[in-house]
């Protein structure tokens, strides 16, 4: 072969590799975390099966907590959210409502995500190491999540208590132009409002690697006024169209690990299925309590991971 075809070769090959994920730059994986991957998939897939929220914002908490931080679990959890929903959306029996409201944030959801994609890129550029990276995903994370498995436990509380929160009022914002959906009880809602939404959820998609699902599940039930089982069903979709985006940009930028991808796939296509058939069983009231007792257990992992308890 001539000189100068295989100095083209090699050329394409250091092109082409930073763009398709940094899967030989950190330490390979061995047989023993593949297995132990692919078990964490298991249970990241009976979550996202459940409350239909993706399962991302577990991903780079727990992968950090078993292996230490990297920026490629943010690319890792968008690319298993994209596989979960993808699986999800194919044993549900999704109907024409459901698409209707997720179409109408798609273009806030498309924006943040890029946005956020570009924020988390700056931040790594600006560091000759991955410590502010780490802060300040980690950090977002423990606030997140503190914050809204706060908001569903009190809520189920007063729920038992018969002082419910009252929903559905960020729809009611009078804000034209104005769409309607059947599932709600508002006689129309502002799709300006539905856009900002989105474009918020999309933001911390891009950003923290989530599919969006931790914010938009809440976000429909307290803010849009759905109710629980309407409102996993419409998630997951959301969750498909953020996580199809995000796991394109940040293969893009090279925060992407194939085999983490692989084996968490591998293992969340048998936990969505039967977190799927546990979610049908369960009533509105034990989702949101158990959605709530997740968020606050996956926090106090975050704030370990911070303070230094979990070290790699």
């Amino acid at each position: 072969m001539p000189a100068d075809t295989i100095d083209s070769l090699t050329a394409s090959v250091l092109t082409v590799g930073p763009i398709l994920g940094q899967v030989g730059v950190d330490e390979p994986f061995a047989a023993f975390e593949i297995v132990t991957t692919v078990l964490a998939g298991v249970g990241i897939g009976i979550v996202s099966g459940l409350f239909g929220i993706g399962g991302g914002f577990l991903i780079v908490p727990v992968l950090s907590a078993l292996y230490g931080f990297r920026m490629a679990w943010i690319g890792t959890a968008s690319c298993q959210a994209l596989g979960q929903s993808t699986t999800g959306l194919m044993i549900r029996k999704i109907d024409w409502h459901h698409l209707e409201l997720p179409l109408i944030v798609s273009g806030g959801l498309l924006t943040g995500v890029w946005f956020g994609s570009r924020i988390l890129t700056l931040t790594a550029s600006d560091v000759e190491t991955g410590q502010v990276g780490e802060t300040i995903v980690l950090g977002t994370y423990s606030v997140l999540l503190t914050a809204v498995g706060l908001l569903a436990v009190w809520d189920t509380h007063r729920s038992a208590q018969g002082r419910p929160f009252q929903r559905g009022w960020l729809a009611k914002c009078p804000l034209p132009p104005f769409a309607t959906f059947p599932q709600l009880d508002t006689k129309k809602t502002s799709i300006v409002v539905l856009a900002w939404f989105g474009l918020a959820v999309g933001f911390l998609a891009g950003l923290l690697g989530l599919s969006g699902g931790m914010i938009m599940l809440p976000g429909l039930i307290y803010c849009i006024g759905l109710g629980t089982h309407q409102a996993v069903a419409v998630t997951l979709v959301v969750v498909w169209l953020v996580a199809s985006q995000a796991a394109v940009i940040h293969a893009w930028y090279g925060r992407v690990e194939l085999v983490p991808v692989m084996a968490l796939l591998a293992g969340g296509s048998v936990g969505a299925r039967i977190g799927s058939q546990l979610s049908a069983r369960l009533g509105g009231v034990a989702l949101r309590k158990h959605f709530g007792y997740l968020l606050l257990g996956t926090a106090a992992l975050t704030i370990a991971q911070l303070a230094g308890i979990i070290r790699h």
